[in-house]
């Protein structure tokens, strides 16, 4: 009788699963794969934290920092962080989740405030070579923004570039337009782009558009946390990196902690 490892039964049944929703015409929520030999495996995650306010209306940074410890991924792009009308005025979030994960953390602020801000964020243990923020504010509509930075993998250069986008579908074309721009002031660089989208029409040319940019994306439903039917966080790799793993992470805790479902993601990098 012949045998197979739990590890070979559980990435045939994920490429099964990916190959239904394919003919279906849906991406796949899972993906398993293993690193390309030759490859450095990079842990990378994206998540909208709500401001560390969860489903059950409570304020609980420890229980956003008690996610980012358990996905165990080497950088994480953070949405929402801050203070916006809800959590606690004066307490830095940035620097509770660095202090509390033990991940260095790189604050892009969208909105300013005499005793707290609010905006995206990257934490990460890798080396940092270069960073800085990205202004995607767009008119009169709630300032956006993101962050860029470029790490040092195993001694090779790969940005990151972690992003909110707007609400309207004009306001995320503007967008991913200058986010394309910012790729590509070094285009060879390899790449990855994640955030939350606030993109949830399969058909978009927004995706369309950033289909053509990149090489592959993660598109797994996580929104809403507690039954996750849109895809509004995604990420997106290019330069030769492989993306070999994704998931929205769901668990008993993730499905209460924030409204959205952290995505997280195994890359390969050459």
């Amino acid at each position: 009788m012949i045998r197979f490892s739990r590890e070979r039964i559980e990435r045939f049944a994920s490429a099964l699963k990916a190959r239904r929703a394919r003919r279906r015409g849906r991406p796949p929520d899972v993906r398993r794969a293993p690193v390309p030999e030759g490859m450095a495996a990079l842990g990378i995650a994206s998540w909208n934290i709500h401001s560390c306010v969860g489903l059950d209306a409570r304020f609980a940074p420890d229980r956003i920092a008690e996610v980012i410890r358990s996905l165990d991924v080497d950088v994480i792009g953070l949405q929402e962080v801050g203070w916006h009308h809800r959590g606690e005025v004066g307490l830095d979030q940035f620097e509770y989740l660095g202090k509390a994960t033990g991940l260095t953390p790189y604050a892009a602020p969208t909105k300013h405030h005499a005793r707290a801000h609010y905006g995206n964020a990257l934490l990460t243990r890798l080396p940092v070579l270069s960073v800085r923020p990205l202004d995607l504010c767009v008119g009169r509509r709630e300032p956006r923004g993101g962050i860029e930075a470029v790490l040092a993998v195993n001694g090779n250069p790969v940005r990151v570039i972690a992003a909110h986008l707007g609400l309207d579908p004009w306001e995320r074309a503007n967008q991913i337009a200058r986010i394309l721009a910012v790729v590509d002031e070094r285009p060879d660089l390899p790449t990855v782009f994640m955030g939350d989208f606030n993109e949830w029409t399969p058909s978009s040319p927004r995706l369309r558009r950033l289909a053509e940019a990149f090489d592959d994306w993660a598109s797994p439903r996580s929104f809403h946390a507690r039954l996750p039917t849109l895809r509004l966080d995604r990420l997106y790799v290019r330069g030769g990196l492989k993306l070999c793993t994704f998931e929205a992470v769901r668990t008993t805790v993730t499905r209460r902690a924030s409204d959205h479902l952290p995505l997280r993601a195994i890359v390969g990098v050459p």
